[in-house]
């Protein structure tokens, strides 16, 4: 698959690549083509100070040793000609300390000319533009607050910048609110006093001209020109602040006018642009980068410490997705940052807590001595993670599954310590999650039969091996089936049965899923064609549909082609996404379900009721029908919870006219309930399992013995 990586809110940005080796500069081009920006490529530092002297360029990518000079050398004579641009450092060597010092002169970032280079050099590309096109949107900020100033100088009191004037002699006469408030001082405290007692920390020369002087053209206009300084308010907090000073017009006697601004936030920004290529934005932990290098750095270390030990613990919050799916995005950042602060009080100040992404975080150990020092450290996480976290006023338990590695031999990196905490981790999932495990060489083992499956699914996948099972799904009013939701199953030859629950996680996750998805859609679409040619009508066909092909695929192009292939009419074929998928839809970014809706494909919600995140946006969602959870039927007729949810769920779907389907019933007593209270829809093993099509085909249209 080829990946695009486009920059919005910029025309066609150009590209300057700086770099000396024809063959390197051409696929740097291409990668710069494809992240649609114009490249421009000359070959040694005095061409490239030449073209900037006659044209700007939006980026400079720049190889570190040229053939005339260094990358430092370069932008040092393009500052001596006023000239200055963003740019990126390429170099063949990774080198900690010129990275700090590119970053220094304004780099917005670095790269290392290694194997990788050219995979990442388009996504450092694309954040290089964001990176500029945040500066632009700060220059434009600064253009609008001076803007803003000129207009206000006349505004005391109703101004919302901190304004005082004073006399020639530097008192103090007057001061409005706003200054009041930004220096917490008492206007009986300012007036009176020298103006000096708001710049007195400034440390870079003085503020202000001698007042007695103001009366020069000279001296007005540097007062008019705004000054940044670090002021201090009087409860001992600095701040950022931008003052301009004018002289007042008609007054009696000679007055300037001060107005000050807090710039706090616009210098705050600046210093998270260079904060978040190493920190991760949600926690202000280190992020993969930072901690990748810490390892390294450390494992390093045993070259002088030949003794020196060290420990990655992967750390994995287990069930995390049930917060996000049925508490919302906002909740669980705000469980992932109280997590966060949890892991930091849990380990020693020399370690380090990093946020990997999503629920994953690693901690890396230093003076490692023996293994006991690495699992005490995931027994205290442990035990720091066992209170109830609160989110949004509700208390939700939460526990982690911990993979531990200690460095073992000389050849060890830190992307083999980190992946071998990784295996651990899972193995600690499987053991029944909430638990620490060792990395041991069986770990590596098992990981490798994960990836035996991955090759065998997709082997499989395409052959006859991959089977469509049919469940039937009972219209209670008719009391006949009314149709089936296909399901996947792999009969895979010296196997046998294989459960769904081992292949479909690694198709999910290896991406597999879309094509396995198309072939059961396919399959099940044939077959209900097959079944209208031969009964004379279809019958109604549900098809699961994964978040990962909404996501990663042209669902509707393919659901267009299955239906033109198979010429099945677009009203037998439901398809079923699970609740969780529909809180995206609520962000605007599953236009392809309003798609499907005008072909007239109807579009159900699986798993229902076992979030609330569909609820707010129910009403404007493009689907038909809603399956209520099976975990909500198994305890009716009894459980009152279960009683409350399934009533109101019920009466929710009938005052939105949406049909509700019954999963997982198994008794009378549950479909009775269900009945009994408007539920017409209904899906178990009370009716039938799920069986092959020839099975499928003896029920279809057949009358069910419904005993209520």
């Amino acid at each position: 698959m080829t990946h695009r990586y486009i920059v919005s809110g910029m025309d066609t940005p150009k590209v300057l690549i700086i770099e000396d080796d024809p063959g390197l500069a051409k696929l740097v081009s291409n990668a710069v083509a494809k992240v649609e920006c114009e490249p421009v490529t000359v070959d040694t530092g005095t061409r490239a100070v030449q073209w900037l002297l006659e044209y700007d360029a939006d980026l400079l990518l720049i190889d570190n040793i040229l053939p005339d000079m260094r990358a430092m050398d370069l932008l040092e004579q393009l500052k001596r000609s006023g000239k200055s641009f963003p740019f990126i450092i390429t170099t063949g060597q990774g080198n900690e300390s010129l990275a700090v010092e590119l970053m220094k002169r304004g780099a917005v970032d670095y790269i290392v000319k290694d194997t990788e280079f050219l995979d990442r050099l388009p996504a450092a590309l694309t954040r290089a533009l964001e990176v500029i096109r945040t500066r632009r949107r700060l220059s434009e900020i600064e253009a609008s607050l001076l803007q803003y100033t000129i207009e206000i100088e006349a505004i005391l009191e109703a101004a919302a910048d901190g304004i005082v004037t004073f006399d020639h002699s530097g008192r103090i006469v007057t001061a409005n609110a706003a200054i009041c408030e930004m220096y917490a001082m008492q206007r009986k405290d300012l007036v009176g006093a020298d103006i000096d007692c708001l710049f007195a920390h400034d440390q870079a020369g003085p503020v202000l001209p001698l007042p007695g002087k103001a009366a020069t053209a000279d001296v007005r206009k540097q007062l008019r020109s705004p000054r940044e300084f670090v002021a201090a308010r009087a409860d001992g907090r600095l701040m950022d602040a931008e003052v301009t000073i004018s002289e007042v017009e008609g007054s009696a006697k000679r007055l300037y006018i001060a107005v000050i601004r807090d710039i706090s936030e616009k210098k705050r920004i600046e210093r998270q642009l260079l904060h978040d290529a190493f920190h991760d934005k949600l926690t202000g932990l280190p992020n993969r980068a930072l901690v990748m290098n810490r390892i390294n750095h450390l494992l390093k270390r045993r070259e002088d410490q030949p003794g020196s030990r060290c420990a990655v613990l992967f750390v994995d919050l287990d069930r995390f997705k049930l917060v996000n799916d049925s508490m919302g995005h906002t909740a669980g950042d705000q469980m992932i940052c109280e997590v966060a602060r949890r892991l930091v009080n849990a380990v020693r100040p020399a370690d380090t807590v990093a946020r990997l992404g999503g629920d994953e975080f690693a901690v890396v150990v230093e003076d490692v001595h023996d293994l006991r020092n690495a699992v005490q450290l995931a027994e205290r996480i442990q035990a720091a993670l066992e209170p109830e976290v609160v989110v949004r006023g509700t208390h939700v338990k939460t526990n982690a599954s911990i993979g531990i590695a200690i460095c073992q031999s000389e050849s060890e990196d830190a992307e083999d310590l980190l992946r071998h905490a990784d295996i651990a981790m899972y193995r600690a999932k499987e053991k029944g999650r909430g638990r620490y495990e060792v990395f041991d060489i069986e770990m590596h083992s098992q990981t490798v039969m994960m990836m035996r499956i991955e090759t065998d699914l997709r082997r499989a996948i395409g052959t006859d091996e991959i089977v469509v099972f049919y469940q039937p799904v009972v219209d209670l009013h008719k009391r006949v089936v009314a149709g089936y939701e296909a399901l996947v199953r792999w009969m895979q030859p010296g196997r046998g049965m294989v459960s769904p629950a081992d292949f479909i996680p690694v198709a999910e996750e290896t991406g597999l899923i879309c094509a396995l998805g198309r072939q059961v859609l396919y399959e099940a679409c044939r077959q209900n064609r097959q079944w209208m040619d031969q009964f004379g009508e279809p019958t109604i066909i549900s098809v699961n549909l994964s978040a990962y092909q909404l996501q990663r695929e042209d669902v509707v192009g393919m659901v267009r082609e299955v239906l033109r292939d198979t010429g099945l009419p677009t009203s037998a074929l439901k398809l079923e996404l699970t609740e969780s998928v529909f809180v995206d839809y609520s962000k605007g970014d599953l236009q392809a379900l309003d798609e499907l809706k005008a072909m007239g494909i109807g579009i159900s919600i699986d798993d229902f009721g076992t979030g609330y995140s569909s609820f707010s946006y129910l009403g404007k969602l493009p689907v038909e029908a809603i399956k209520l959870d099976r975990s909500f039927i198994s305890g009716l007729p009894y459980d009152k919870d279960h009683v409350a949810i399934s009533t109101s769920i019920l009466a929710l779907a009938e005052a939105m006219n949406l049909r509700v389907i019954a999963e997982g019933i198994e008794h009378s007593g549950q479909l009775k309930f269900l009945h009994d209270h408007g539920c017409r829809w209904a899906q178990g093993y009370l009716f039938g399992r799920p069986v092959p099509a020839p099975q499928a085909e003896e029920l279809l249209f057949a009358s069910i013995d419904v005993k209520l």
